[in-house]
């Protein structure tokens, strides 16, 4: 479903006080990810976790490299074309609210990309942010609250939620989790794995928390400063897999 083959990323460092150098960000950065699994890049701060993703969802454009999206050069697309890969690949970030509109209803951010993509009734757009609402075990009675009334826990359920408004094939999340407390991270956690179950979904995950890495994904890879340190997959020996990342992060 996602292919990337050989992604590099090299910034030029114009700045005022030091000689004009290249700062690479990625190397040769090579994965396939298949419809139904989930896979987890992990590393420190800088590892180019970040930059990966925004290449992947269009956002920059690596350096050299291919990024194919259910066969699809995504970086070859009209933005017509990318609106339909849009529909496909969604993503929640690690801050819910920095991506809504604080003037906005639970109901105005859940029904916002439904209203991009289908053409349905008032009364029937309700019932499908209900139907959604239920699925990331949020109660009805939100559906009209604005979204800075909820708790950081329920404001995340909406982003998934809406999310998932679109029926997407691949879910990222970037430290989607990283801001909760470790209780609504289970509870989180817990809904994405029925999800994935429940709609056959994908999940690409970007965290520097490796216990949210080993509970989520199938399979892992360790970036560290640019390059793949090593690769894992859900076949390995769940502790064996934790002690190696501990030991390349010198925990």
């Amino acid at each position: 479903m996602l292919k990337c083959e050989n992604i590099s990323k090299i910034y030029n460092d114009n700045s005022w006080f030091s000689k004009k150098e290249q700062v690479k960000v990625l190397e040769n950065i090579s994965f396939h990810l298949k419809q139904g699994r989930s896979m987890g890049f992990v590393g420190r701060n800088g590892a180019g976790k970040s930059t990966l993703m925004r290449i992947i969802l269009g956002l920059e454009k690596a350096t050299s490299g291919t990024v194919l999206f259910m066969g699809q050069n995504i970086h070859n697309l009209k933005y017509n074309e990318m609106k339909k890969i849009y529909k496909e690949m969604q993503v929640v970030f690690q801050d819910p609210q920095s991506s809504m509109n604080p003037k906005y209803t639970v109901y105005d951010i859940i029904s916002e990309p439904l209203k991009n993509y289908y053409k349905e009734s008032k009364g029937n757009y309700r019932n499908i942010v209900l139907d959604l609402l239920e699925s990331v075990q949020l109660p009805e009675n939100v559906i009209d609250k604005n979204i800075t009334k909820l708790s950081g826990g329920e404001q995340q359920r909406t982003a998934i939620a809406r999310a998932l408004a679109v029926q997407p094939k691949l879910l990222i999340l970037d430290e989607a989790l990283s801001s909760l407390d470790m209780i609504i991270q289970a509870e989180i956690i817990a809904l994405l794995e029925d999800l994935k179950e429940k709609y056959n979904l994908s999940y690409l995950v970007i965290s520097h928390d490796i216990r949210i890495i080993l509970k989520l994904c199938d399979d892992i890879i360790f970036l560290e400063k640019g390059v793949i340190k090593d690769r894992y997959s859900i076949e390995n020996n769940i502790e064996e897999v934790s002690e190696s990342f501990k030991k390349l992060l010198n925990f």
